[in-house]
């Protein structure tokens, strides 16, 4: 009785190293870029690489690229020159280039519907003036994985300029293939060996129309209620600026037959005061409350100026409009006007009106 279990023992301990040597031997997809160029698909996969040195172990990538007319095909040659089995279901980035987005962006979503291979849940992104290839080749000795850092500088946005827009790839789909609305998400850029982020690419169903900048794309945040601490700033007389910054708030918007009307109240706190007005005079506190009323509103009727021209509907106001009326209006709103309402006031709750110099 005891040879059998030592027997079976033996046994479990020799199929553990066995699945162990075979997961050791896959290589690990980070992120996908897709370029298309002299009528080839330019797939580029990013393979995460565990170097072991005793107690420490450090994650790096490196990148392999492929081409091909087809896009499945593409994938497969550059996969076929990774050493190890590739996996794809820890991909985490999609890149995406210009010229995808101009002339292939409806192929990438109906593949990738298709897939078997890849999970649906990863992000995605532009990069409109820089190869998806050079992206994820830009790697660093503290930043060694490209699309970690990526991922990282786009969530990390939320609490700096709210100008990123971090989408996955259902999330995409689903505004793609559904009635009144339209999808958009961040571009990405370099400056020099820096990530930047750089605007937002936007829609009209599978047609991309233009890339807003990263202002607009806070204003879109601030439509879609999604932000945390956004500056604006007015520049007053001998050059001096006040600054605030939107902490809480919300925002919607109604569509009648000849308008679209945005409501609500954004609510702020002092970020910079070169003018030194003192904001405990209410005539002050009421005018620096206009100034910045006046400011937001210009600023969302610009956006969805453009948005209207662009014929893009990343706000969903047909979809709202339907689900009011029961009306499938695809493009009604083009021609509608804009008024927007909203209003915003400085919080007094923890102002500081002086800084007093210890002695």
């Amino acid at each position: 009785m005891k040879k059998i279990f030592i027997l079976f023992f033996t046994l479990f301990l020799l199929t553990g190293c066995y699945d162990y040597k075979e997961i050791n031997n896959l290589g690990i997809i980070s992120a996908i870029g897709i370029d298309y160029e002299n009528d080839k698909y330019v797939v580029t996969l990013e393979v995460l690489n565990d170097q072991t040195e005793k107690d420490n172990a450090e994650v790096k990538s490196y990148i392999k690229t492929g081409s091909n007319a087809s896009l499945a095909k593409a994938i497969e040659i550059t996969a076929d020159k990774i050493a190890d089995k590739a996996n794809y279901t820890h991909v985490k980035l999609m890149i995406l280039s210009d010229t995808i987005l101009k002339d292939k962006f409806a192929n990438i979503i109906d593949y990738f519907i298709r897939s078997t291979y890849f999970r649906e849940n990863f992000y995605v992104i532009s990069s409109l003036d820089t190869k998806p290839e050079k992206i994820l080749k830009n790697t660093t000795k503290e930043n060694p994985v490209a699309s970690s850092t990526i991922i990282s500088l786009l969530e990390s946005n939320n609490y700096s300029s709210n100008s990123a827009v971090l989408k996955t790839y259902d999330q995409i789909m689903s505004e793609v293939l559904s009635f009144g609305q339209d999808t958009c998400f961040s571009n990405i850029n370099l400056n020099g060996e820096q990530f930047q982020i750089d605007g937002l690419s936007i829609f009209n169903e599978y047609n991309f129309k233009t890339k807003l900048n990263n202002e607009e794309a806070t204003i879109y945040n601030i439509l879609k209620n999604n932000f945390y601490k956004p500056i604006f700033s007015k520049q007053y007389e001998n050059n001096k600026y006040f600054s605030v910054g939107v902490t809480a708030g919300k925002t919607n918007f109604e569509i009648t037959n000849d308008k679209i009307e945005i409501k609500g109240t954004l609510n702020g706190k002092i970020m910079d005061n070169e003018l030194n007005l003192d904001i405990r005079n209410t005539e002050n506190l009421n005018k620096i409350n206009s100034d910045f009323t006046n400011i937001m509103n210009i600023k969302i009727t610009n956006f969805i100026k453009k948005i209207q021209q662009n014929n893009s509907d990343i706000l969903y106001m047909a979809k709202s409009y339907y689900q009011k009326t029961r009306e499938k209006a695809e493009n009604f709103w083009h021609n509608l006007n804009i008024e927007s309402n909203i209003k915003f006031t400085i919080s007094k709750k923890g102002l500081i009106y002086e800084v007093h110099d210890e002695k």
